[in-house]
């Protein structure tokens, strides 16, 4: 999302609360849109839209993961996602999506949000990449603070953040403070809360946002067995300045006010490893954006003293979520070589695109394989691929089979799950060495059929 984005999902996500959801089911919604298309006008399409995302947000929150993605298309009368022509609309229905494969997906309502300069490009072509954990080690020893940025559309950097975590756990990194994790406004609450979380050893559907998806979800499962605390630490303003420049800088603020009180000092003998959303990783304002903002870790490196080791891996994923006008990952990819790896030009770290000059590193991740139709970067979380139960191939139609591990609870996040098309090859699930029940989701014959 782009900065000013991520303050509408905010919004968006605090207007969901039990207080002011309206529990209207995904076919309320369609039946409603059908009434008034005949006579619909801008403003009631655009209600029409606004209902539908934020059902299908609350559909994801809850682990309504068909009625999240396919119900999102039947509820707009669409028959396929490319009709989406609302950019976040469909950064909405692809992360759900993401959720089910795995997979990120093109978002062809969006187009270029910035210029990259030939002398960046020119760079990029003759860097070369070194082994990305080594070199993040090696820089992390002389620091107390790593923080390391996502692409909210793509899981394969939450596979990553826990080769960070574990690389950085011999190192006295045992906090673990992610942007994602729910938002409460007294410390003492949201300590309490996370104290919880890591005596369960897992996150929950009403942990936070993108939690949903089963390898964030167990990025953090990971952590929490390894000894990380967690911490939260994104604001619960909803009384944003009119002007967007300052609303970005209140969040950023608030931010960096959070990690100070409930990391920073109340773990002062830890250290500390951030995740946190593209642009908060900064460390100057973003020239591509015109400069003009002050993001969290800028603000987080004065309040504290303390200079952070910064890493951007989503400036050159595959499918970017803000997304330059030249085709970074391209040029990059072939640097990676089969292995996660830290761009360096004439012997210094590299940085491009729209992080350039702001973060400390930038990762580039090699082009996937595949085993059994998942991502092979999946092994690297410590799974072995297993085959779908036969009782629960679908006979007909598309349905979501979902692996839970067995001693977590109903509210739990699935370890993995898989889109099924009655009649083609089943993808495999990815799976832990430990004990799982399964658990179904049918698409609905209304609805239409995978993509």
């Amino acid at each position: 999302m782009r900065s000013m984005s991520c303050i509408t999902a905010l919004f968006l996500a605090a207007s969901l609360s039990a207080a002011s959801v309206r529990a209207s089911s995904t076919e309320s919604a369609t039946a409603a849109i059908a009434q008034t298309a005949p006579s619909a006008s801008p403003a009631s399409d655009a209600r029409n839209l606004e209902t539908a995302n934020q059902q299908s947000i609350e559909d994801a929150r809850h682990g309504r993961y068909v009625d999240a993605s396919f119900g999102l298309l039947s509820a707009l009368g669409l028959a396929e996602a490319a009709d989406i022509k609302d950019a976040d609309v469909f950064d909405q229905w692809a992360q759900v999506m993401s959720c089910m494969t795995g997979e990120p997906t093109f978002n062809p309502a969006k187009s270029a949000d910035f210029h990259v300069p030939p002398d960046q490009i020119a760079a990029l072509r003759a860097a070369d990449g070194v082994a990305a954990i080594p070199e993040i080690v090696r820089r992390a020893r002389q620091t107390r603070i790593v923080i390391l940025d996502e692409n909210h559309l793509d899981p394969r950097g939450r596979a990553f953040a826990l080769d960070v975590a574990r690389a950085l756990r011999p190192l006295g990194y045992r906090v673990l403070a992610a942007e994602a994790l729910k938002r409460d406004a007294d410390d003492a609450a949201s300590l309490a809360k996370m104290t919880a979380l890591s005596a369960d050893g897992h996150v929950r559907q009403a942990s936070g946002y993108y939690l949903d998806d089963p390898v964030f979800s167990d990025f953090l499962r990971q952590s929490l067995a390894l000894g990380y605390r967690l911490v939260s630490y994104e604001t619960t303003r909803t009384d944003y300045a009119k002007d967007p420049v300052e609303a970005q800088g209140q969040r950023e603020q608030d931010q960096a006010d959070n990690l100070l009180r409930r990391a920073v000092r109340q773990y002062p003998d830890a250290k500390i490893l951030i995740y946190a959303g593209e642009h908060h990783a900064a460390e100057s304002p973003i020239a591509a954006e015109g400069g003009k903002v002050a993001l969290m870790a800028e603000r987080l490196k004065r309040i504290t003293g303390i200079d952070p080791l910064t890493i951007d891996q989503a400036g050159l994923s595959r499918i970017p979520m803000n997304r330059p006008d030249t085709d970074l990952y391209a040029i990059a990819a072939p640097k990676a070589r089969g292995r996660s790896v830290v761009l360096k030009h004439r012997g210094a770290p590299l940085v491009v695109g729209l992080l350039a000059g702001s973060v400390d590193l930038q990762v580039v991740h090699a082009p996937g394989g595949n085993v059994g139709g998942r991502p092979d970067w999946l092994l690297g979380m410590r799974r072995k691929p297993a085959p779908v139960p036969p009782a629960l191939l679908p006979e007909s139609g598309t349905r979501l089979v979902q692996a839970f591990l067995a001693g977590e609870p109903d509210d739990a996040i699935p370890v993995d799950q898989v889109l099924v098309v009655a009649g083609t090859p089943a993808p495999v699930l990815m799976l832990p060495a430990a004990a799982v029940r399964y658990r179904v989701q049918d698409v609905k014959a209304d609805k239409p059929a995978a993509e």
